[in-house]
């Protein structure tokens, strides 16, 4: 095996890996806002083991995928998931 073929098998493992867990972590999140939708990022954070970017980057493509709405204004409002 080539050194390329070799590099190339070792980032797609790794991008298969990642992808793995953010699929984990989505569902998490999504699962969690559930049960407690006026859930904060802080508490994600501790739930997920992300930093504050992570969660905001999570819950912004579940935004987009249609899978979480806000409702009401970022301190007061809370999360809904439309599944």
């Amino acid at each position: 095996m080539s050194d390329i073929a070799f590099m190339l098998r070792c980032l797609l493992e790794a991008l298969r890996e990642m992808n793995e867990s953010n699929q984990k972590s989505n569902q998490k999140i999504l699962t969690y806002i559930q049960q407690n939708p006026f859930v904060t990022i802080r508490e994600l954070q501790e739930l997920t083991g992300l930093s504050e970017s992570g969660v905001k980057k999570i819950l912004r493509q579940l935004r987009q995928a249609g899978l979480l709405v806000r409702e009401g204004g970022a301190k007061g409002g809370h999360w809904v998931v439309s599944l």
